[in-house]
């Protein structure tokens, strides 16, 4: 991939990330996701590898191509920056919108770990997903499958160990390592309307 697609990307998954994920005071630290558990976005604590499948039943359908969630929503970002780590995606094609071309990369996935491949990221394919999730100090990072991608993640407080709480973005990378994106505490959303806690 030449050099000035490389930056094309960059540009647009951070305009993506920066339109879809929008920050309130509220979401501005990460000490404030440490115990902040909800139905609105991506949490977790204990063990790493439920915590995308617990979300399966919070979204109330699965994500793909026409569904409801699947249009500008955080969880689109997170399930297309695993695609991107895995190169399924280029990153400009981390847009937040669950289109033909996720649903493509989305039946690549699934092929590859011999799930029912039908482009649709339900219970199953979450549940597989969060199966390469892994603790790097006080990170967490969906390992690709491939050389050097991963999508590293924050859970809770990030001056803590291992902590529970919500999740969000720290950077998408691919195989050859250049770095993607960097956010300042964010929680990954996957409904527009938010609810107390």
């Amino acid at each position: 991939m030449n050099s000035r697609r490389w930056k094309l990307g960059l540009v647009a998954l951070s305009a993506t990330i920066a339109t879809v994920l929008p920050m309130s005071s509220a979401q501005a630290a990460y000490a404030s996701n440490s115990g902040s558990y909800g139905t609105t976005f991506v949490d977790g604590a204990g063990a790493l590898t439920d915590d995308f499948g617990d979300h399966f039943e919070e979204l109330g359908n699965s994500l793909c191509y026409g569904c409801g969630e699947s249009s500008n929503t955080d969880i689109v970002v997170l399930w297309q920056a695993i695609l991107v780590a895995e190169h399924y995606l280029d990153f400009h094609e981390a847009d937040g919108t669950f289109g033909p071309k996720t649903k493509a990369a989305t039946i690549e996935w699934q092929q590859s770990r011999g799930l029912t491949a039908d482009g649709m990221v339900g219970d199953a394919t979450w549940s597989k997903a969060d199966d390469r999730l892994v603790w790097v100090g006080s990170t967490v990072r969906y390992k690709s499958a491939g050389l050097f991608g991963f999508v590293e993640l924050h859970r809770g407080d990030t001056t803590k160990s291992q902590d529970g709480g919500a999740y969000h973005f720290h950077k998408v990378m691919q195989g050859d390592g250049v770095h993607v994106y960097d956010s300042t505490g964010t929680r990954i959303f996957h409904r527009v309307k938010t609810i107390s806690h």
